[in-house]
């Protein structure tokens, strides 16, 4: 059957129609594509917005914990005070401070003894276990708290707003840490009440007294035994005692030669350098107070700097025997190598005894604690302006 043929108009319809069908399929395909592309970011969307609202999530719980934390480190512990805080507590960091000298600490009580108070010897050097543990409860009832010797003359001040600090030192070594071993723990057994062992349950006490002091040793340490006496040393300096430097023999120095000198400091640095290296204190209490001027011949450099076997030493402060309170840290007034101490003594108030001491104190002459180890607060009327504050704060009221 022979097909027929189409007319042009037939044609043109056919052509017409061919190019919108082409064109309708060509639509589908856009919407299509179209179509897929809100759908994908759709999705994305609602992914970020997931990623967001964790974000901001684990964000408002951060800052929550931060703001926490800020409120926590503000309220336990007052950071700021006012001039009238100051004026009510008698703040004054230009006021002096108590070092104080003992000696030997005997076991026994003050009836036991002939000399006044608890003196256990006519010049009242040593002192009855009694004595030491009545002094330790006036300093504490006094408002006084331990500090180093070390960060006192440094001038790191960490006593706590209101109070005053305190120094204790003890020389010789004789009765001031007699122990019998050690326990289990590897804590000293104590034999008898001695310095050491009165500080220990002292510090149990009153945890608040900070309690800290400075042995002075010579070559027989606290003559409990070589093995005994270094494992004593290291557990005192990881229980807060610093050690330091009372000469090899405990000699005049001012009699001595320049050499023997080097030898009786230089020796007791190398003794501490072998038992406690790079924790000792690099200070001498000087035997007997003497010489009484450093300055007065110059073989008393030895003190100071020399050398022991090959060991260099260098010496940063040398305290006296005698008799009262040192200046203020920040005065200016302080001699490095005659630092003054308190005789730890009885004597019915006289001659600079303890009571005579404390009382001059207590009146008014003492180092009160804004509890800032970075500022320097005293009064306007103190008589006294610090003279190299470096980077602390100072504040006058």
């Amino acid at each position: 059957m022979a097909k027929s043929k189409m007319s042009k108009a037939q044609r043109r319809r056919r052509r017409k129609m061919l190019a919108l069908i082409k064109l309708s399929a060509a639509g589908l395909v856009l919407i299509g594509i179209i179509v897929l592309v809100i759908v994908l970011i759709v999705s994305c969307s609602n992914k970020n917005a997931e990623k967001k609202s964790a974000a901001s999530s684990q964000a408002a719980n951060s800052s929550a914990q931060e703001t926490a934390l800020t409120e926590e480190e503000t309220t336990t512990a007052k950071t700021s005070y006012r001039k009238e805080d100051y004026r009510a507590a008698g703040i004054n960091e230009m006021g002096a401070v108590p070092i104080l000298m003992y000696h030997r600490i005997y076991d026994m009580k003050n009836s036991e003894t002939i000399y006044t108070g608890g003196n256990v010897d006519a010049d009242g050097y040593n002192r009855t276990a009694e004595a030491f543990e009545n002094d330790l409860e006036n300093y504490y009832n006094w408002g006084y708290r331990c500090i180093r010797l070390k960060d006192f003359l440094d001038g790191n001040i960490y006593t706590e707003f209101g109070y005053s600090p305190l120094v204790i030192t003890f020389d010789d070594g004789v009765r001031q840490a007699r122990i019998d071993g050690f326990d289990e723990n590897g804590d000293p057994i104590f034999s008898d009440n001695s310095a050491l062992a009165i500080l220990e349950s002292f510090k149990e006490k009153h945890p608040d007294f900070n309690v800290t002091a400075t042995f002075f040793l010579n070559a027989g340490l606290f003559e409990n035994g070589e093995e005994n006496d270094r494992k004593l040393l290291n557990w005192m300096i990881d229980h807060g005692y610093d050690i330091g430097n009372h000469t090899k023999t405990h000699p005049d120095l001012a009699e001595l030669t320049e050499e023997e000198i080097e030898e009786e400091v230089g020796y007791m640095y190398s003794v501490l350098s072998d038992i406690i290296p790079g924790k000792y204190l690099d200070i001498v209490a000087l035997p007997f107070g003497s010489p009484t001027d450093t300055s007065a011949d110059s073989k008393f450099e030895k003190i100071f700097s020399g050398s022991y076997q090959g060991r260099h030493y260098t010496t940063s402060a040398a305290l006296i025997c005698g008799w009262t309170f040192e200046s203020s840290c920040f005065s200016g007034e302080i001699d490095h190598t005659y630092v003054k101490r308190i005789r730890a003594y009885d004597n019915n108030g006289e001659e600079f005894d303890l009571e005579m001491n404390f009382s001059l104190l207590n009146d008014g002459q003492r180092f009160v604690s804004d509890g800032n180890p970075n500022s320097i607060v005293y009064p306007k009327d103190a008589g006294v302006s610090p003279t190299d504050p470096g980077e602390k704060n100072i504040i006058k009221y």
